[in-house]
Formats: C-alpha cells, sequence, structure tokens
C-alpha cells in the first residue's frame, strides 16, 4: 500500500490506536507532503470523564515522554499552528502530548485520556490541510470553560472566526458519532444523551461544512439551545436510525441558510421507556418548505410511527409554532454578536403543501403510504380520494424514486383512534409506473417493487440483543 492510500484516512480510538496516532502525527509532521493525503479522521470514545480531575497540564507530567529534538521542534511548531497560542496554552498542550504511555492513557474515562486524544486528533487536523470529512464522538459542549480539551477549544474558534485559521478550510462533513459508552449506546437503545444543538452549534459556521449527520440519537430536553434560523452552512443533514421530537427536528431544518438534502429513518433501535415512538410528518414538512427551491433529495423512512389519523384523517395538519419569548431572549444572550448579522425571520408556510411546491426534487425516498401522503397534499384541501392521482402530483424534476414498505400495512390505531385508508396505494403506484414516461420524462428510477423494501421498524422493548431489527454501526471505515 502506498502512502497515499495509508494515510487518506486516519482513525483513533482507544487504547493502542492513541499510540499508533502520535506516532503517525510524528510521522506527518517529519513529511509534510505526506500529510497532504490525508482527508478523513475518525476520533471515536465518550464523553464522559469520571476520574483524574487532579491532573493540570500547567506542569509538566511525572515521567515525560521521550522525543529527539527535531520532534519535540515540530511538535511545538504544530501547536502553535494549531492555534494554542494563549496564555500557557502552548506548554499545556505539548503537557498532554508529552504524558507516557500507561495505564491512565488507557483508560478511556480517565481526564488524562481526554486530554491526549483531543490534543492528538487537533494537531492531526491542524497538520492535514486537505482534509474533508471528520467522524468525531462528543467533544464537549461550546460554552464549556474547560482548558483540557484541545479539539473542543479548536472548533470552537474554528467556528467562530474560520478566516483566520488556515486548516478546516476544506473540511465538508462531519459525523456526529454516538458515545461509545453511553448507557444509550449499548447497541439496543437509541442513544439517549445526545446533545444535537450542542454538537451543530459548534461547527455550524465552518465555511466548507455541507454535510452533518447522526445516528441512534433521541430526543433529549438538554440538547442545547437550537442554533439560529439561517445560520448555519450545512445544506445535507441526516438523522438515521433516531427518534427526535418534531419540534428539535424543525429547528434543526430551519437553521441551514439553503437545505439541499434531508434524511430523516426511525427505527433499529428500542425506546427507552419502551412502547412505540409516534412521528408527526406534518411540522417537519412545513419546515422544509422554506428549503422548497433548493431542496434535491429527502428520504423519509418513518411511515412505521406515523398515526393513520394524520395520513388519512384530520390529525397534524395545524401551523407549528415558532419559538417562545423566552428562548428569543436567550438567543439574544447567546448569539448576541452573530444576531445582527443574520436574516432570522422565517417564511410562513401556507395552510396547503404538497410535492409538486418542490420544484427541483430530484430524488425521493418515502413509505408508499408518506408518498400518497404528501403528493396529494396536507392541509385543509388536500386532493380527496376520487380525484387523486400520484403522476399528476409529483414535480416534473423527479428523476429517482425508492418505496419503502410496499405492501405493509401502518398502525391504524398508532395515535388512539383508527383510521382506515380511503386510497387504493397499489393501483396509484401501477399507474405511477405505467404513466410515467409521458408525465414525467426525467423520472428513470423507481426501486421498491421488486424486491420490496422493507420500511424502518422499531426494535421491540421485551426482545433479546440478537433480534433482527436491531441495527448496528457496519465495521470498518465510516467513508469509502
Amino acid at each position: 500500500m502506498g502512502d497515499r492510500e495509508k494515510y487518506r484516512r486516519l482513525r483513533l480510538g482507544v487504547g493502542d490506536d492513541l499510540e499508533t496516532g502520535f506516532q503517525t502525527l510524528l510521522f506527518l509532521m517529519k513529511n509534510p507532503e505526506i500529510a497532504e493525503y490525508v482527508r478523513h479522521l475518525e476520533v471515536h470514545g465518550r464523553r464522559s470523564v469520571s476520574h483524574g480531575f487532579e491532573f493540570d497540564f500547567n506542569s509538566p507530567p511525572d515521567n515525560l515522554r521521550e522525543l529527539d529534538l527535531d520532534d519535540l521542534k515540530r511538535l511545538k511548531v504544530a501547536i502553535q499552528t494549531a492555534g494554542f497560542t494563549e496564555g500557557n496554552e502552548p506548554q499545556s498542550v505539548l503537557h498532554m502530548l508529552l504524558q507516557p504511555y500507561g495505564r491512565d492513557l488507557r483508560d478511556s474515562s480517565h481526564l488524562c485520556h481526554m486530554a491526549f486524544k483531543q490534543a492528538l486528533a487537533a494537531l492531526l487536523i491542524a497538520i492535514s490541510p486537505q482534509l474533508e470529512s471528520l467522524a468525531v464522538f462528543h467533544v464537549g459542549e461550546p460554552s464549556s470553560e474547560t482548558k483540557s480539551f484541545a479539539l473542543l477549544t479548536m472548533l470552537r474558534r474554528a467556528n467562530r472566526n474560520s478566516e483566520s485559521i488556515p486548516y478546516l478550510q476544506k473540511l465538508n462533513r462531519i459525523i456526529f458519532l454516538p458515545d461509545d459508552c453511553s448507557v444509550g449506546s449499548d447497541g439496543f437503545w437509541y442513544n439517549i444523551a445526545e446533545d444535537y444543538h450542542h454538537r451543530l452549534n459548534l461547527v455550524r459556521r465552518l465555511p466548507a461544512l455541507k454535510s452533518v449527520s447522526f445516528s441512534v440519537a433521541s430526543w433529549n430536553n438538554e440538547a442545547g439551545l437550537p442554533p439560529p434560523p439561517k445560520s448555519a452552512n450545512y445544506s445535507d443533514i441526516s438523522f438515521t436510525h433516531s427518534n427526535l421530537a418534531e419540534s428539535d427536528m424543525c429547528y434543526i431544518i430551519d437553521s441551514s441558510k439553503a437545505l439541499r438534502k434531508f434524511t430523516y429513518t426511525i427505527g433499529g433501535r428500542a425506546q427507552p421507556e419502551g412502547g412505540k415512538a409516534s412521528v408527526t410528518l406534518t411540522p417537519i414538512v412545513r419546515s422544509l418548505w422554506r428549503h422548497r427551491h433548493c431542496l434535491e433529495e429527502l428520504d423519509l423512512d418513518v411511515e412505521d410511527n406515523i398515526s393513520w389519523g394524520e395520513l388519512y384523517g384530520n390529525e397534524g395538519l395545524e401551523s407549528t409554532e415558532g419559538i417562545d419569548m423566552d428562548e428569543d431572549t436567550e438567543y439574544e444572550e447567546v448569539w448576541e454578536g452573530e444576531m445582527s448579522e443574520l436574516d432570522m425571520k422565517l417564511e410562513t408556510p401556507p395552510r396547503n403543501i404538497s410535492l409538486v411546491d418542490f420544484p427541483n426534487l430530484r430524488s425521493l425516498s418515502l413509505g408508499v403510504h408518506t408518498l400518497c401522503f404528501l403528493a396529494r397534499g396536507i392541509g385543509p384541501d388536500r386532493l380527496d380520494a376520487k380525484s387523486f392521482s400520484l403522476v399528476h402530483t409529483l414535480p416534473a424534476s423527479l428523476q429517482s424514486i425508492r418505496l419503502y414498505g410496499k405492501g405493509e400495512e401502518g398502525d391504524p390505531i398508532l395515535g388512539g383512534r383508527k383510521y382506515p385508508s380511503d386510497l387504493n396505494v397499489d393501483a396509484l403506484l401501477e399507474k405511477l409506473v405505467a404513466d410515467k414516461d409521458a408525465r414525467l420524462p426525467l423520472l428513470r428510477i423507481i426501486e421498491g417493487f421488486d424486491p420490496v423494501i422493507p420500511r424502518a421498524k422499531e426494535v421491540p422493548e421485551y426482545a433479546d440483543e440478537d433480534h433482527s431489527l436491531l441495527w448496528e454501526q457496519p465495521e470498518g471505515w465510516l467513508v469509502d
């Protein structure tokens, strides 16, 4: 394997990975032309630190790691390049990295481990000017005052003033990893400690950022203050195998300046409180409407959790509320310097919305009933069953449709009341296939007929840990 392929992707985890990572850092500092090959960095771990708080990195560790003078000189230069120049930062970050490789560094719940890993990741980023994607665990809240978390400090400063730094200028994708060892990340439950607003606020202003993604995320009442409307550079938002409150999802959608791609899938994990989550699609669609002129790809695999009362009754059609006055006050306090630069005024969605209002949609991935629901329109003027035809109510820009759950029925009593379907969905789909060439000439791909693509489902709370619906993060690299 040549250097270009060997160093294209780097990974930091626990244990020996950190020592390998440190040796990689020394090598790349010595060979900056090879550091130009680095495109992807993964930093796995856990946010929780339970011991080691007595360590003070302003003072050198008892046993310093031995480095030759040239390596030590390059390390100090890299620390400067990474922006750690304030006060005692150069010395403290150096002390973090010169810790001897021992038990504390191998213990992922120890402060020494966390400090070393964050400092190592920060310097790898600083010396990799072509870095395009970053997969990272929860490194801390943007408002945290801790001095021991170098990667948190780097991201916070870069997000605040990206023009003044030479690194992270080409980073276009961030994968927010769930905690390795959190209560909600044991392979069965959703990740109940996900602080999605905190994490988005830490990176949303990075200049080249296009894509942010989460997995196994669940609603969290302490997820942080939502990003301000139209304040984020990302145009691709993805939550897979996740379950968020609709209000939080709307805040995140509204935070994008121009949303091009949106993915939301539920399932693959169980609810910590038991039972089955209910997803209300209408407020999410109303927020997506604000991006109707730029949205090109929409993937919603949530049909198993949508009330039939919303799809075929009159539920969930009311307009969503905006942020209340208390939250407005908090916005002014937290984002005071940014508020004057932002156009935070959001369009008020109309009473009726349908897929035809999205003139640039190219790709749709939806449950079959969800497709019909969005095509016939949400709102009081929804098309009745007799006058509704899929092929006449889809945007002419469509190039592909992926269908989830063809032939599957929903839960007609989800939400407490039974609503039968008033549509012959199979007949509508067959007519779509028969007439698409004449009515939708760009539509070349329709998947989900044969084979059928099962829709996402949550794991029953009584299931065992090898249940067929359980989703696990695939082994190997997160990007190709």
